[in-house]
């Protein structure tokens, strides 16, 4: 684990047989070198190991540690320069930059609905009627073959695509769905009418690796990891009201959940289903 002692940063000793060298010698056979280190200094980063205002490991530091080259090191750097978690000095170095943060988060279902509306924005790929898939239809109560409005759609945050989102809603409930609409108001507001005709949510999350249309609308590699959620809408009534499939990848999203203390022991906390052939 890579942490800070004192003024210097340092490699924290892991127990383990191995030397070393062995220990931190990077993956040849899995992806690029450049975007493994990336991945360890972002988490190391995001998990604290790291501060705001810390100097990461010199180059050469990083060169010697990882057994890799300096080029491998500069484009992890540089990656994460980019994405703003780290501020490069001439001469100096790599320093960890300031996140914003804001107090008091809402992590809420609704709460996310309108955080996404002011900090992302949207483009439509596709918003047309068209035949429902049967076990979406089967999952929105609807007959085999019934026509549902079918919107996909991505959101990006500082031009950087996040999230691609499918999802299908039932005639009845789609009359105020439209491409102007959707600017300024939220799909489940225009759905139900206000936030406050929704009901409950069910959802299902996976890791899956990105097919190459999920690649393209996320711009990442085909076959990165992704995080692939399956959401179920309800209104009110327990009418269900959309069904969504939506990816996002690790490189730029992390899943955040509250839980109340009253749900803790419920299945509303989630449970794990596995999948395992007898």
């Amino acid at each position: 684990m890579l942490t800070r002692s004192g003024t210097s940063s340092r490699i924290k000793s892991i127990p383990n047989s191995r030397t070393p060298a062995e220990r931190l010698k990077l993956n040849t056979k899995g992806a690029l070198l450049h975007h493994q280190l990336y991945v360890l200094l972002k988490e190391q980063i995001l998990s604290g190991g790291y501060r705001p205002g810390d100097l990461l490991p010199t180059q050469d530091a990083l060169c010697r540690q990882f057994s890799i080259s300096r080029i491998t090191v500069r484009r992890a750097l540089a990656d994460l320069a980019n994405e703003g978690l780290v501020r490069m000095r001439q001469g100096v170095g790599a320093f960890v930059a300031t996140v914003e943060t804001k107090h008091g988060p809402d992590f809420s279902f609704i709460g996310d609905m309108r955080r996404a509306m002011k900090e992302t924005t949207m483009q439509i790929l596709i918003l047309e009627v068209q035949k429902c898939p049967t076990v979406i239809a089967r999952s929105l109560g609807l007959p085999e073959h019934r026509e549902a409005l079918h919107l996909v759609r991505t959101r990006s945050y500082r031009d950087q695509p996040v999230t691609l989102l499918d999802g299908w809603i039932p005639l009845q409930f789609a009359k105020a769905i439209t491409a102007k609409a959707l600017e300024k108001t939220s799909l489940h507001e225009l759905i139900a009418g206000s936030f406050r005709k929704l009901g409950r949510v069910a959802q299902e999350v996976n890791a899956a690796l990105a097919d190459p249309i999920v690649a393209q609308a996320l711009n990442i590699e085909i076959n990165s990891p992704t995080l692939k959620t399956n959401r179920l809408v309800y209104n009110v009534e327990g009418q269900p009201v959309h069904y969504l499939t939506f990816w996002t990848t690790p490189l730029r999203t992390r899943l955040v959940m509250e839980v109340a203390a009253s749900d803790i022991d419920g299945y509303n906390v989630g449970r794990l289903l596995h999948d395992v052939n007898p």
